[in-house]
């Protein structure tokens, strides 16, 4: 299968534009040159017939052609044409010495009018040729005489048909050379056309090549750094390579985040693997008692349990957005869930002084969601409450259905509010002026919390509160 290109397609296309244009001039000139030569001919032809239509005289009661004796000398009249008269009362002809006692054919319009037809003359070449009906001229003497004699004739008793024909060779012989030149030169024009319209299509791709060079040659290094944009690039070119710029500013945005994620990472990874370290160098420094390796062994046991917890939330916002892994969205009545997981955390609560309020909530409401990632969007955001509410705060918690969806509003008082309330959802973004707990989280909770909720077709965002200091995580889910 051949791979588009833009080139191609405009060469093609232009091509066919220009070839059909040409093709339609064309067409118009030879029509309208067609007709013109048609005009003129049918002209000639009527004033030949004109002519000749008066010379026709009745004198004596007989038909005398006045034009017979002009003709004798020469075969043809000066301009070529050919002519035949019918007498319609006595059946009888008389055509022109060119005919060579040949017959014209023998027509006329409705009643007489006269109508122009091509034909073919004897010879077997094209014509045109007017046919009408004529009448003998009769002079003002010979009407007299037919007065004296008691016997006037009505000169429409002796009707004539008469047909005039000009040879169309000329006509066409011009026309057959006019469409050679058209032909030839539609053909030039198209060629020459063709080579203007691929040297113009070149110039004008030239530059989205230098971008695509620009784009693959790049190392890896170098591919967060911005494509170096030509002043004079034009515009259509110019937006695709700014939309370029943005989106290496998103990449290098996303390498920085994977950078300091895994930078973050290690250094929490590290604090837990250096205490089972110590610990272990401790414990075999030197012989012990059996209670003393048991201790030693509960630290280690405390420690890996805290790893282990660490590794699947990382783990856990890894997937938060994986298609491999799709949510099982059902019905869920979240007011005893929600009540189960505020039991999880109502002891470090209470170690705090903070108290929890929970507004009821109809034991009917339900919202359409996943239960395992439901859970741990209220784990984190009761945990991150309790961890971040200042000294004499407490947690409230209400919830009410509004426009086809539940919102839930998790609120608490913090001593440091955030200036930029997005960079809570940044992965390992902590606020640590206000942390209670610093070796207990590693600040991923709200990123993971968010992924969830969009992942079940919900939102989470922050927002202050009605009251100064006042911090509110609103969570909206679809309701079932």
């Amino acid at each position: 299968m051949r791979t588009p290109s833009i080139r191609r397609a405009l060469l093609i296309r232009c091509g066919l534009g220009v070839g059909v244009l040409l093709v339609t001039l064309s067409l118009v000139v030879y029509n309208h040159v067609e007709k013109s030569l048609a005009r003129e001919l049918n002209r000639t032809v009527r004033g030949t017939a004109s002519l000749l239509a008066d010379q026709i005289e009745l004198e004596n009661g007989a038909i005398i052609h006045e034009w017979l004796e002009g003709m004798r000398p020469n075969a043809v009249l000066p301009g070529g044409e050919l002519f035949e008269f019918w007498d319609e009362t006595r059946g009888t002809s008389v055509r022109s010495p060119g005919l060579n006692e040949k017959d014209l054919p023998r027509f006329t319009g409705p009643d007489g009018v006269p109508e122009f037809r091509s034909i073919q003359l004897p010879d077997g070449s094209q014509a045109r040729a007017l046919g009408l009906r004529v009448y003998p001229f009769v002079l003002p003497e010979e009407v007299e005489k037919m007065k004296q004699r008691g016997t006037v004739v009505d000169p429409k008793s002796f009707p004539h048909v008469l047909v005039v024909a000009h040879s169309a060779a000329p006509n066409i012989r011009t026309l057959e050379g006019l469409a050679s030149v058209l032909v030839v030169g539609n053909l030039c024009v198209l060629g020459l056309g063709y080579l203007l319209i691929d040297r113009v299509v070149r110039a004008t791709l030239r530059p989205i090549e230098d971008l695509a060079s620009q784009v693959s040659n790049r190392a890896e290094h170098q591919l967060d750094d911005a494509l170096a944009v030509p002043g004079k690039l034009p515009s259509e070119l110019s937006t695709l390579a700014h939309g370029f710029d943005a989106l290496l500013a998103r990449v290098a945005a996303i390498r920085l985040r994977e950078r300091d994620f895994i930078r973050h990472a290690a250094h929490e990874l590290r604090t837990p693997i250096s205490g089972l370290q110590a610990t272990t160098d401790l414990a075999l420094s030197r012989p012990r008692e059996a209670e003393q390796y048991a201790g030693y062994l509960a630290t280690c046991h405390k420690t890996a349990l805290d790893l282990g917890a660490l590794v699947q939330r990382l783990s856990a916002l890894a997937q938060a957005d994986s298609s491999v892994m799709k949510p099982v969205i059902v019905p869920i009545a979240f007011s005893a869930l929600l009540d189960e997981v505020i039991g999880q955390v109502i002891g470090a609560a209470a170690e705090r002084g903070l108290k929890i309020d929970r507004e009821p909530v109809d034991d009917g409401l339900c919202v359409m969601g996943d239960t395992p990632l439901l859970r741990i969007i209220f784990s984190n955001l009761l945990d991150n409450a309790v961890c971040y509410t200042a000294d004499g705060g407490g947690v409230s918690i209400r919830a009410a259905a509004a426009e086809g969806c539940v919102e839930m509003v998790f609120s608490n008082p913090v001593a440091d509010f955030p200036v930029d309330l997005d960079r809570l959802f940044e992965p390992l973004f902590r606020q640590e002026a206000s942390r209670h707990d610093a070796g207990a989280h590693l600040g991923i909770g709200l990123t993971l919390s968010r992924d969830a909720a969009r992942s079940m077709g919900g939102t989470l965002h922050a927002r202050r509160g009605s009251v100064d200091g006042v911090i509110e995580f609103v969570l909206r889910l679809t309701a079932a």
